[in-house]
């Protein structure tokens, strides 16, 4: 499994940036521990409450980072001066959703409170006092249920989205732990990281062999229930100021379309073009233009906004999150009119996965481009083909990946 790296302008509760995060992995269900440690104290700098925690994280400066199944470990203690009045405390979990430029728009999409401690819970009134100590435990559910954003007055089942936080965007998804002493001035408070569990189906069984036998992988036309092949589409422009032409494309990419991060899209390219001059210009590696496209969606949550228009969003956010690296393949039909192209699009360890929770969606495809080459004119720059796909968490059983462009190994 590989979590993200977390971008600028998420801060934990000491101020410092969060940090990278590459957890191990966990083939047996268990997993080495870090334990972080949260301390609040009086205007003596006395010492007052310690939260301790135990999580996924690599280092104790790292945020707590819990995966789907996790359970959030901890314990509190509390030194009460006789003085105060304590009547209950409290472990609270919080995830929301938050939107707006100025960050008005928020949503709560989990909210867990466990008891620690309440005046006259369990037949004692005694007051708090001195030295107190409490262990707890809680799950962390791995979906909620929610009001329907499109259809208010009904419920929908969501999973949990991962922690997205970066200073560019003006939506988030973010969790945070606090403790509260009610009838004090005290409140510990951190934030965390959650990590989905996301595993693509297993790839085709030819892919199979292949990636156990690390041979190159059968292409569309061979596997052809390995790859997911879009409609041809037609790229036309002008070539040297002089013609228009038009050049046939066909692309594939390997089924199913789910990909963990960390590996690879493996992609097949077909154009053809009866032109030997254009197939010439427009017919290499070079000058093909396939991408990975991230977009993040959030809609207002305001009554006003739904009623006046409810597809308005407050965020709608598109970046490249990755281009694919081609190399020629031996066409065997020998025709002359076209050219075959293998390639595959790294993914970084560090992408957010697929999700969409309420009106929050994070979703990624793969488009391709008009040919960028000096001499080509394209009628327009919109894309010629787009295809949705979905980035998960967790390897698919089976062989892993391997990545095949020149210098490649093992993902």
């Amino acid at each position: 499994m590989f979590p993200p790296v977390y971008e600028e302008g998420a801060f934990s509760t000491s101020g410092h940036i969060l940090p990278p995060y590459s957890p191990r992995e966990r083939p047996d269900g268990g997993s080495k521990r870090t334990e972080h440690v949260f301390s609040l104290k009086d205007q003596k700098k006395k010492i007052r409450a310690t939260l301790k925690l135990l999580s996924s994280a690599p280092t104790p400066a790292s945020l707590p980072t819990f995966l789907a199944g996790d359970k959030i470990n901890g314990s509190l203690t509390l030194h009460i001066p006789r003085s105060e009045k304590i009547s209950e405390v409290s472990v609270l979990v919080r995830g929301e959703i938050v939107t707006g430029s100025q960050k008005q728009d928020r949503l709560c999409f989990l909210n867990i409170q466990i008891p620690l401690w309440s005046k006259g819970g369990g037949g004692t009134s005694a007051a708090l006092s001195g030295d107190c100590h409490w262990p707890f435990s809680l799950d962390i559910p791995k979906d909620v249920a929610l009001e329907d954003y499109a259809r208010p007055g009904n419920f929908r089942t969501y999973a949990l989205p991962q922690t997205f936080l970066e200073r560019h965007s003006n939506a988030s998804a973010h969790y945070h732990l606090s403790v509260q002493i009610i009838r004090s001035s005290l409140l510990l408070h951190t934030m965390f990281v959650y990590v989905p569990a996301v595993r693509p189906d297993p790839p085709s069984i030819l892919r199979q062999v292949a990636y156990r036998n690390n041979i190159s992988i059968p292409g569309p036309e061979i596997d052809r229930d390995g790859w997911h092949t879009c409609p041809t589409v037609n790229s036309k422009g002008t070539i040297f100021n002089i013609r228009k032409v038009e050049v046939q494309c066909s692309l594939s990419l390997a089924k199913p379309l789910a990909y963990t991060r960390g590996s690879v899209i493996p992609c097949s390219l077909t154009i053809f073009c009866q032109d030997q001059q254009v197939l010439n210009l427009l017919g290499s590696p070079s000058t093909l233009n396939v991408r990975l496209c991230r977009q993040v969606k959030c809609k207002s949550t305001s009554p006003a906004a739904r009623t006046s228009n409810p597809l308005r969003f407050t965020a709608d956010d598109v970046e490249e999150s990755g281009r694919a690296i081609w190399w020629p393949k031996d066409d065997e039909t020998g025709h002359p009119e076209s050219r075959r192209f293998e390639g595959e699009i790294k993914l970084a360890k560090n992408l957010k996965p697929t999700s969409a929770i309420s009106h929050f969606s994070l979703t990624y495809f793969v488009v391709m481009l008009p040919f960028e080459v000096t001499g080509f004119l394209p009628v327009n720059t919109q894309p010629l083909i787009q295809q949705e796909v979905q980035i998960a968490t967790i390897f698919a059983k089976g062989p892993r990946p391997r990545h095949y462009a020149p210098d490649s190994g093992t993902c």
